[in-house]
Parts: structure tokens; C-alpha cells; sequence
């Protein structure tokens, strides 16, 4: 569904930000690197990123500086998929031989804040969506949008999003974890991405067991992040049953168990242009084997169509903790995100994670 990078993209300008840095060996050099150190920006940085505030006048330029990753060194970027490509908010960065990028999805406060623990009415709303999906599905509230393609709203209970940052953070730490890719001639795509199973390359759309920009391994996908998977699509089947006559929904919207995962996250600034997923295995695109997208943090204009014609295109807004899954007929829908909406993440999902601004968007499907 969303990728990053080929076809799918991210829109916006270049802005500093604090980040968490760390040395990070490439798999094939033979040069010698040293220990784990870990670099933060200076408190004026992070000052100025929690506050907002986007006078880089103020920044310490004395901090030090961020490292990036090695470019592409695949062939360029088809003009259909270009035409995709849109920028997001980033970071300064640069580039050595040895060292790599590390994205950090939720940066330590370095001042001290008042949390305050989530309200009565926030943790009756918990127990009520936790209850909901033990009863299956919402059915106010999820819709079939057509066959094969259903939106189950308010499926991911906070804990379950809160959890769902935290392991995509540290996961995003870790060699292997969030990478900034680019162009071939170094012109850099300003959006954070991280394969889970296998590495997908934005450049030529195969999926490979190591990343092509520096060789490190694609993460393991985790076992909790499948059970949520697999059970949402179970919830999903009960409700087509009850907008349709079938008795097996899995004709019209098929089981499958994940095993690769691509997580993008981007600002308010994000755009993801109509397109189609296309480059799993054969197997899996004739069975019309699901994609299953969670939307976390803030919310998302999106948009599908069976053509890529976006005035044509039916528009469905995803919050956080909603669960796309369109498989079956739907499985080449075109679709895309013609908006971020700023400041409309869950309160008390930025109070337990620290999410950065923005949408983390995890997409899940079998090769």
C-alpha cells in the first residue's frame, strides 16, 4: 500500500529537527568501526523542535551534525514512478562511508514535563473499543467500501497503538531499521522507511532479504504485529458477512498470513500519489492476497479508485487505530493520500510514545 520512495512519496520542505544519531556498521566493509555511541542534538534543538518553533535562527550550530546513508546505487527511478514522488519534513543529514542514518520515531524530551494520566472518559472509550472487537466488529462505525475493501475503525485500541510505536522505534533504532531513500544521483526522498521480512527497494520494486543501500538485513516481523493482522482480517470477514448474502467471505476477501511489512512515516507536508501495489509474487497478486495498512498518529485523507484518476476517486478519512484491508476484486485498486491532517494524532498516544508529528503508516502483506 503506502511504500516509501518508488511510487510512494512524501511532499514538503527540508527542516532541521533534533534527532537521535548512532554508528552503525555496513554489512559489507571491511573497515573497522568503533563501539555503540549515541549522539543527541543540543537542548536548543530540542527546544525548538517540541516547541514548533521553525526559526533556525535559534539552533546551537555547534551541535553536532548528523550522519546519513550511503545513495542508491540501483538504476534511476522510472517516470511513472517519479511522478509518485513527493517530499515530507526531514532532517539535515550527511554522509560518510561508515556510518549510517538512524531515525529516531519518538525523540526523548530533554525537558523535564507534566504528564497527566489519561482521563476517565479516555479509558471508558478504551474499554469500550476493546470490548467491541472481542464482540467482532463496530458495525456503526466500519464500513465495507466496496468488495473486497474494508475499513474496521477504531480497531487498534490505544494500547495496542502505543505498543505498536514502541517496537517500530526500537526496531527503527536497530541496523536494518528507518533509512532515507534517495535518488541515484543523491537527491534525497524526505521519508522515513523500514522493511520488516524483506527489503523492498523504492528504485526497482523487488523485494530483497538485505537493503540495497547498505546491505543490512530486513528486521524480523514481529509475531504480534501477524495476531493483529490475521485477526483483523478474521473481524473483517464477519463483516462482510452481514452486508452480504455470501457464506464464505473468503471468496470475496481472502485470509493470508503476513510475512513482510513496509512502515513509512511522514509529516503534516506527506502526499502519496494514486497508484497500485504490484510487486509482490505472482502467487500472491493472482490469489488476490490482502494488503492490511494501520494508521497510526495523525490522520489521513485517502484516497481510491479503479482508475488513477484522483477526480474520479472516493475519499475516506483514516484516524489512528483505523485498519484498511482490501484484497479480492480490490486487491489493484488504486489508491493514495491526498492529505496529512495536522494535530489530530490521539492525546494520550503522544503522552505514552512521544510520536513525532506525523502518521506512521504500517503496510502488511504476503510475499
Amino acid at each position: 500500500m503506502e511504500r516509501g520512495g518508488g511510487g510512494r512519496g512524501r511532499g514538503g520542505v527540508r527542516r532541521s529537527s533534533p534527532m537521535t544519531m548512532k554508528w552503525c556498521p555496513r554489512p559489507q566493509s571491511s573497515i573497522q568501526t568503533p563501539p555503540l555511541v549515541t549522539v543527541i542534538a543540543d537542548q536548543n534543538s530540542a527546544s525548538h523542535y517540541s516547541n514548533n518553533n521553525h526559526n533556525h535562527n535559534n539552533h546551537n550550530h555547534n551541535s553536532p551534525k548528523p550522519y546519513g546513508v550511503a545513495n542508491f546505487s540501483s538504476s534511476s527511478l522510472s517516470d511513472e514512478v517519479s511522478n509518485k514522488l513527493t517530499i515530507s519534513e526531514t532532517e539535515t543529514e550527511t554522509k560518510t562511508e561508515t556510518e549510517s542514518f538512524v531515525f529516531d520515531l519518538c525523540p526523548p524530551k530533554l525537558t523535564p514535563t507534566t504528564v497527566l494520566k489519561p482521563s476517565l472518559f479516555i479509558k471508558n472509550r478504551e474499554n469500550r473499543r476493546v470490548q467491541q472487537r472481542k464482540d467482532n466488529v463496530d458495525t456503526v462505525n466500519s464500513m465495507v467500501l466496496r468488495p473486497g475493501m474494508v475499513v474496521l475503525k477504531g480497531y487498534l485500541s490505544l494500547t495496542d497503538q502505543v505498543n505498536i510505536v514502541k517496537r517500530c522505534r526500537e526496531l527503527g533504532l536497530g541496523c536494518g531499521g528507518f533509512c532515507h531513500p534517495g535518488y541515484r544521483d543523491g537527491a534525497k526522498l524526505q521519508l522515513k522507511m523500514m522493511c520488516l521480512g524483506k527489503s523492498w527497494d523504492p528504485q526497482t520494486g523487488q523485494y530483497t532479504d538485505n537493503r540495497l543501500s547498505d546491505g543490512a538485513k530486513a528486521p524480523d516481523l514481529p509475531t504480534e504485529f501477524n495476531y493483529l493482522v490475521e485477526k483483523a482480517i478474521e473481524d473483517s470477514h464477519a463483516l462482510i458477512k452481514q452486508h452480504s448474502e455470501t457464506k464464505n467471505p473468503q471468496n470475496i476477501l481472502p485470509s493470508m498470513s503476513p510475512n513482510i511489512c513496509i512502515v513509512n512515516f511522514y509529516t503534516k507536508s506527506g502526499r502519496l500519489g494514486l497508484h497500485r501495489d504490484k510487486d509482490e509474487s505472482e502467487e500472491s497478486l493472482l490469489k488476490g492476497l490482502p494488503i492490511v495498512s494501520f494508521s497510526i498518529g495523525d490522520s489521513a485523507d485517502f484516497l481510491y479508485s479503479d482508475a488513477s484518476d484522483v477526480d474520479k476517486a472516493q475519499k475516506v478519512v483514516l484516524e489512528s487505530g483505523d485498519v484498511l484491508i482490501f484484497g479480492g476484486k480490490s486487491r489493484h485498486v488504486f489508491h493514495g493520500v491526498t492529505a496529512i491532517n495536522p494535530m489530530t494524532a490521539p492525546q494520550h498516544l503522544l503522552e505514552e510514545t512521544n510520536l513525532r508529528p506525523g502518521r506512521l503508516n504500517l503496510t502488511f502483506r504476503q510475499y
